[in-house]
Formats: structure tokens, C-alpha cells, sequence
């Protein structure tokens, strides 16, 4: 039995399921949160990898046009990814190239699925329905996550699975294990959280330095600064003095945390500066914008001192910086 695997990416449908209610409002990232990092890394690439460990033949990933593609750092050969102009077109081609190579069912996964499941035990659940396809569904309802045969895949009306149309009746999957459709940045934050508290299968990048502290190569944490666990500070991150992270929050690679700054069940992400003496709590923030996920509301900082986004600075040029991820960390002593 081969498997194979797609992961779209910038599909219209990624907005049409459960995050309906968000259609039109602000967020706080561009594109799918499922590309961003979490904890050191997307849930893109962490699906490719649970694909990989699940021993599928090849992974592709196809990505829209208007949507950046985001960087696999752990790729192998058996993956490859694209950008396409048009996703049914693409997503078509790929399923005859797998049934062309003799890969006889392909999972096809939107990039903000995150699922902890047993994908072989799916199989066997799909091909004993003898459909063209089976959805993947948990105690909230469809997940934009399928199995599709590829010998049948003419019997597939493929614009159901790019856009998520739920009209398109198939046999459903239950996944009792772990769920995150990482639509909002409320679904970002549980993920992190989960996390933490050992929720899921899902852990941390980098070295545990000391229990529930994750750090990665080429961070600096300042001598005064706490970090308090359950935390993780990405690649080429930087706290300074007087400043206290606590109560699972997470610095994604390449922040700037300024003095004496308190972050507090929140998650900065990548290329971020936050200024000093400031007080965040239970927010997503991304360069300028902050999300809180209590209010349920999203600012727009104008005042550069307070919050903006850096200068961009890519992972590999950060690692060649401080060495390989097994290398010596730059850190201060932590109390």
C-alpha cells in the first residue's frame, strides 16, 4: 500500500470553515497562520513531518500564487513543494502523477490542519468504504483534511476539497486523538498552550535547558531577564534586562524584547520588536499588530518605539551565525 500526500496552501476554503465569523475582520497575519512559526516551526512543516514518519512515498505542497511559500527546513527528497497559479489545475495533476507512480491514496490536508492521528489506521477505515474519498471530522464537525483514491480521483469533485465545500457528500473519518485548526489567533495561542502542558505529541524546537524552558541556538536571554516555565525563545531572539516571560508565552526566531517589558500567556511572533516597560498579556502580536484573545480584538500600533516589525532575517543565516542547532547556546543564567 503507498501514500502519498498533498498540502494546499492559500486556498479560498481555508476562510470558508470555521473561521466564518472572521471573514472581514483584521488579522494579524497575511496568508494562512499555518505557515507561520510556532514554537520554532509551522504546522506546515510539522504535517510534512508526521507524513514523513508515517512513511508516505512523496509530499507535495502546493501553494497559491498570492501566498508566500514557506521555508521547509527539514525537507528530504521526498517532498516538494510549488507555487501554482491555479490549485484545481495543480491539485489535478498531482493526483495523476501519484496514481501514474503508483501511489494509490493521498492525503490532501489544508495548510491550518493541524491533526495528531493514526494515518495508517485512516487508510484502512477508507478503503474499507470503497469511495473515492473519505473526510477527516472531530467533536466540532468536517476538517478541510481528506483521503482521496487516486485511481478514483475523476470520481472526486475537486473543487470540494479546495474549497472546503461541505455540499459534497462522503464518508467521514473521526479523529479522536488531537485537533487544531489554526485559523485564528485564538486557535494559535491553545496550540501553544496544549503544548506546554503536554496536551499533544507536539514539542518545542530547540534545547530544554532547564524543565518546561525551550531555547534555540543563537538566543540571547540577558543575566537580569527571567523566563519563567513553561516558555520557549526561538532562533536569534534576543531578551534584554528586566523583562519577565512567563505563563507559556513563546518568542518566535528573530524578536526583540526590550526592558523591562513583561509577556505574559502570549505568543510574539517571528521578526517582532516589542519596546520597553510594556505589559502584554494574553495576545498574538506580529510586528505592529496585536490580537487579544480575551477581548476578542485586534490593535494596529502606529508608534514605532512601542511595537513593529524587524528587518526580516533568514533562519539559515541566523544558524550560520550561532552554529548548528546542536551547537553552543547563547544564553545568560536564568533564575
Amino acid at each position: 500500500m503507498v501514500i502519498g500526500a498533498i498540502i494546499i496552501i492559500g486556498a479560498v476554503g481555508e476562510q470558508a470553515t470555521r473561521s466564518a465569523p472572521q471573514i472581514g475582520r483584521p488579522q494579524v497575519v497575511e496568508g494562512p497562520l499555518g505557515c507561520v512559526e510556532i514554537l520554532g516551526r509551522s504546522v506546515v512543516e510539522r504535517m510534512v513531518q508526521r507524513f514523513l514518519s508515517a512513511d508516505v512515498k512523496a509530499v507535495s505542497v502546493l501553494a497559491d500564487a498570492r501566498v508566500a511559500l514557506p521555508s521547509l527546513y527539514q525537507s528530504s527528497d521526498k517532498v516538494t513543494a510549488q507555487v501554482v497559479d491555479h490549485m484545481g489545475s495543480a491539485l489535478s495533476r498531482t493526483l495523476q502523477d501519484y496514481s501514474e507512480r503508483g501511489i494509490g491514496f493521498a492525503f490532501v490536508a489544508h495548510a491550518d490542519v493541524y491533526t495528531e492521528c493514526d494515518l495508517i489506521d485512516w487508510i484502512w477505515f477508507h478503503r474499507g468504504t470503497h469511495q473515492a474519498m473519505t473526510r477527516a471530522c472531530d467533536h466540532n464537525g468536517s476538517l478541510d483534511f481528506w483521503v482521496v483514491d487516486c485511481a478514483k480521483r475523476e470520481d472526486v469533485e475537486l473543487s470540494s476539497l479546495i474549497e472546503a465545500d461541505r455540499r459534497f457528500e462522503c464518508p467521514s473519518y473521526f479523529i479522536k486523538e488531537y485537533v487544531n485548526q489554526v485559523t485564528t489567533a485564538t486557535d494559535v495561542r491553545r496550540l501553544v498552550t496544549d503544548v506546554f502542558r503536554g496536551r499533544c505529541e507536539m514539542r518545542p524546537s530547540g534545547q530544554e535547558i532547564r524543565p518546561g524552558v525551550w531555547v534555540e541556538a543563537g538566543a540571547q536571554i540577558h543575566r537580569r531577564a527571567r523566563i519563567v516555565a513553561p516558555a520557549y525563545v526561538g532562533c536569534g531572539t534576543q531578551v534584554r534586562e528586566d523583562t519577565l516571560v512567563t505563563r507559556c508565552s513563546s518568542l518566535e526566531s528573530a524578536c526583540y524584547i526590550d526592558y523591562g517589558t513583561v509577556i505574559e500567556d502570549s505568543s510574539i511572533l517571528s521578526n517582532s520588536y516589542v519596546g520597553i516597560w510594556l505589559d502584554v498579556s494574553h495576545a498574538l502580536v506580529k510586528g505592529n499588530k496585536l490580537a487579544n484573545v480575551q477581548r476578542d480584538v485586534m490593535l494596529e500600533i502606529s508608534d514605532r518605539s512601542v511595537m513593529r516589525e524587524k528587518v526580516a532575517i533568514a533562519r539559515h543565516s541566523m544558524q550560520d551565525l550561532s552554529g548548528s542547532r546542536s551547537g553552543r547556546l547563547r544564553f545568560a543564567s536564568l533564575s
